[in-house]
């Protein structure tokens, strides 16, 4: 047997797990709005994940994460999580985490040590109810934000940049956005947040602009493909589904398709590519991918292809009844949304129905 040979049949092996490996990444959902979250959106550096009866391993961007898989990141290492479409968990370094339940209707998040940052999205007035534990607190996100999380040896700490949150057993404590709370032994320290910002806070707004700007570049092509072999309107207008997953492989991740016009960022920034289901609804068996790249500047929005005159996916319902279109937008000076809890930009809200 020559040394070629002898080469390739040793190699023979490794081979086959590689191309096993890449099976597994290729059967990942493309496009999902699964209604449990753990999806792993991005690792830097090095990062491990303990499974249940198993030894810790590399975790890999195209995992997903189930309930009591524990994952630690190293020195100068970073992981971000899928959460409900539009939210984000994003990891620290030397942190450690696990999920103690996936469900987006329960999602609860145990944080051990280290320090989190929560992109929390979701419409205005809706109640996330996102809780995450430390050992020395339970914290409860509530509205659509940003939140930091910071575990020590005898104390946890939420940070609320925007938005609203809840801590205690009895969640009666209330958190605006601007402000700090530190509990140790039962104590509450209050403060404002700080306003200088480190490297990792740096990198969890560098992720949300790439993310908004992966949602500009979405190929229409591809989520036609998908869209067109699958029957979307039983879970349309579920529980907490304001749009969906997408996987844009120009930059590697996925990113938040929303099902309306208006959406943006807690940090600010505009999601201009949007289902509209108005298509659907007026008698196209397909929904109508949009790519409007102008941030939200008025009440009504555009009115899409396939539309139906008078709505618009700024404001009303659905023909039938469907659901909502898209949110009305309370707009700032700059004309931007604005944030009731701590005046920044970036709140999405849900129409009401006209009246009579």
């Amino acid at each position: 047997m020559n040394k070629a040979r002898r080469t390739i049949i040793a190699l023979l092996p490794l081979m086959l797990v590689g191309l096993s490996s890449i099976a597994v990444a290729q059967n990942r959902e493309r496009f999902t709005i699964s209604a449990k979250a753990g999806g792993v959106n991005t690792v830097a550096g090095r990062v491990m994940v303990t499974r249940q009866g198993q030894e810790p391993q590399l975790l890999s961007s195209k995992d997903d994460l189930a309930a009591k898989d524990v994952v630690t990141t190293g020195v100068t290492s970073n992981a971000e999580i899928l959460l409900n479409p539009g939210s984000y968990l994003r990891l620290a370094e030397n942190s450690e985490f696990q999920f103690d339940d996936i469900s987006l209707d329960h999602l609860k998040l145990r944080l051990t040590k280290g320090s989190a940052i929560v992109e929390a999205t979701g419409v205005a007035d809706m109640d996330l109810g996102v809780q995450v534990a430390t050992p020395n607190a339970i914290f409860t996100i509530i509205r659509s934000g940003i939140y930091r999380i910071n575990v020590e040896r005898e104390a946890s700490e939420l940070a609320v940049y925007k938005g609203r949150a809840s801590y205690g057993a009895d969640k009666t404590e209330v958190l605006k956005g601007g402000n700090f709370v530190r509990l140790s032994n039962g104590a509450a320290e209050l403060a404002k947040v700080p306003k200088e910002k480190d490297n990792f806070e740096v990198w969890s707004k560098q992720r949300a602009q790439l993310l908004a700007k992966a949602n500009e570049r979405l190929s229409r092509r591809t989520l036609y493909g998908f869209l067109n072999d699958r029957r979307w309107d039983s879970w349309l207008w579920g529980s907490r589904r304001f749009g969906l997953w997408t996987f844009n492989a120009s930059f590697g991740c996925y990113t938040f398709l929303p099902f309306y016009y208006g959406w943006s960022s807690p940090y600010g920034h505009y999601y201009g590519s949007y289902l509209w289901p108005g298509g659907y609804y007026g008698g196209n068996p397909n929904p109508i991918i949009v790519n409007n790249q102008n941030p939200p500047g008025n009440q009504s929005g555009p009115i899409p292809p396939g539309g139906s005159p008078g709505i618009t996916p700024g404001g009303g319902s659905v023909p039938g009844g469907g659901g909502p279109v898209g949110p009305p937008l309370g707009t700032g000076s700059n004309g931007a949304p604005r944030d009731p809890d701590s005046g920044g930009r970036a709140v999405t809200r849900l129409p009401r129905d006209p009246q009579p």
